[in-house]
């Protein structure tokens, strides 16, 4: 086979496993695919490192170990086909040319002098992790920023066309497609997202490859097992003509074709300049015996001071995770007592006594909120695969430790009570699989009930929509006065689905609502003869 393949070879498998993950981000379904984007899940580096240590070590977590070996026989092959970020930068170099004049499409070598800043990021990205704070990972890795984009940008977009062809189809009576629904994400999250993609725009357009070189800890992590890989691109002296072909297509801008020099340790095996060489004057070759690329990228001692400077300050970040969770207490408390005094001077009615401070509801199978903020890399797939999409994004409801991590929001929906979904995608062990009948046990929140804030007490009017719609009867209604019912609840019943929040009609707070458990418990099993109800499905009557 021809070397010049290899590229062709190389973009083939990478657009293939975009695509996969791309529609299991989407929500499209296509068998082939969604089992192809399923499988590459396993070989995301950070997500399968965080279900390594979350699952206690299975040998279904092993993925990032198979990336190793890969990494230090081929190079970065991760960065060039497997990470669907990467792929989506390929694209925005591609969609650049076309904006640029000619003699601006070319890349020329640059000298490593980054090398600081890549480690110290890395560096502070590991410390952050080590003290029990995902925020860099979550804000860094090219795994979870491609979920972001997909779900916070893309999805969008993708359903707003979708419903637009829909629509159209329909006036010509056709009718082989539905209309999906749109839920809006809080501005917060979207706005991140756009300055994500910015950045990537930016970077790509002036630099091609210059995220996965200077910011992404995945590279910096790989680059460290890439200086000196078994099989590599190296210039071939009696073949090359110093053409300058293969530099001027280098998106990783790694190749110094005057002084026949490759920073391996930066090169992502796009085979760009294999292609491009008239001469077979760069080739990949086994090679073992190379001296690996030392030019003046080595880590001084005053460079070294300073990554020993950067780890002592950024060890400190539990600390800072304390201080946060003792702010958003503070808050709270402050919150509460405004609360009180405007309640002092309000006349009560339906809806009109605000919901006290409550904790996030972390997604069913998550055990423990430590657990899910120790695990969550925030991709947000489970946002994507949720089928009532209860399962929001949040920006701080976890405070540093679980910087937009996903929460429940049962003012726009509910759990579904069958409904194992979210347990089936998560690739990072943050949320383990359970079985429905596990499910139904999982307690990840109570109910609570203000009397005073009910319809019932408040305008003597019948309602009973919070007990009709509970799964586990934790809700029922009982004798009150004069023929009306009001809801009563059983704690020790309730999963904390979320159903009679969203149902309950008072305005501006819910007179009944559910608050997170910090440790997922399990609720107390239903009889035969309590239910569940029968006629329990995924839709309300309003």
């Amino acid at each position: 086979m021809k070397q010049r393949n290899l590229k062709h070879i190389r973009i083939a498998v990478s657009l293939l496993i975009f695509v996969a993950l791309l529609f299991l981000f989407l929500g499209i379904e296509f068998r082939p695919l969604e089992a192809l984007g399923n499988f590459m899940l396993r070989f995301q580096f950070f997500p399968s490192i965080l279900h390594f240590f979350a699952l206690f070590f299975t040998v279904a977590s092993l993925g990032f170990l198979l990336i190793i070996l890969i990494t230090i026989l081929f190079g970065r092959v991760y960065c060039s086909s497997i990470c669907p970020l990467g792929t989506f930068q390929d694209i925005l170099i591609a969609a650049s040319r076309l904006l640029k004049k000619k003699k601006h499409r070319r890349f020329h070598f640059v000298s490593n002098r980054k090398m600081i800043l890549r480690y110290s990021i890395f560096a502070a990205t590991i410390i952050f992790w080590i003290g029990g704070s995902l925020f860099l990972v979550n804000l860094l890795d090219p795994y979870s920023n491609f979920g972001k984009l997909s779900v916070s940008l893309f999805q969008p977009a993708y359903i707003w066309l979708h419903n637009v062809i829909t629509f159209s189809l329909e006036s010509f009576d056709i009718f082989i497609l539905s209309p999906k629904s749109l839920h809006a994400l809080p501005w917060d999250v979207v706005l991140i997202s756009m300055m994500i993609l910015l950045t990537l725009l930016l970077m790509t357009f002036l630099r091609g490859r210059l995220f996965c070189n200077t910011i992404c800890p995945v590279g910096s992590a790989l680059s460290l097992l890439s200086f000196k890989p078994l099989f590599r691109i190296t210039f071939t002296d009696e073949a090359c003509t110093f053409c300058k072909r293969c530099e001027f297509v280098c998106k990783a801008e790694c190749l110094d074709s005057k002084n026949n020099v490759i920073d391996h340790s930066r090169c992502i095996s796009c085979f760009n300049c294999l292609q491009s060489c008239p001469n077979s004057g760069i080739r990949y070759v086994f090679n073992p015996s190379e001296e690996r690329f030392t030019a003046e990228e080595g880590i001084k001692p005053g460079k070294r001071q300073f990554l020993l400077n950067l780890a002592a300050a950024t060890a400190s970040i539990p600390l800072f995770g304390k201080y946060a969770a003792a702010q958003q207490r503070r808050g709270e408390q402050l919150r509460r007592q405004q609360q009180e005094t405007a309640g002092q001077r309000t006349v009560h009615g339906a809806g009109s006594i605000p919901i006290d401070s409550r904790l996030p509801v972390t997604p069913p199978g998550s055990l423990s909120h430590e657990h899910f903020t120790g695990s969550c890399i925030a991709c947000y797939l489970c946002v994507s695969a949720c089928p009532t999409k209860v399962i929001v994004p949040s920006f701080y409801a976890y405070g540093l430790e679980g910087f937009m991590q996903p929460t429940l929001d049962f003012e726009r929906s509910f759990c579904n009570y069958d409904c194992v979904k979210c347990t089936e995608v998560c690739p990072t062990g943050a949320i383990t699989k359970q079985t429905r009948e596990e499910k139904h046990r999982i307690q990840i929140g109570v109910v609570r009930f203000l009397v005073e804030s009910c319809v019932v007490t408040a305008d003597n009017t019948d309602c009973g929509a919070c007990s009709e719609h509970c799964p586990t009867k934790a809700v029922q209604m009982v004798p009150y006065k004069d023929g009306l019912f009001i809801p009563e609840i059983t704690p020790s019943l309730c999963v904390g689905c979320g159903a009679c929040e969203f149902a309950c009609p008072t305005e501006p707070y819910r007179a009944i609502y559910v608050t997170g458990r910090a440790v997922h418990r399990t609720a107390r099993p239903i009889s035969q003869d309590e239910g569940p109800r029968e006629d329990d499905t995924d839709d309300f009557p309003f």
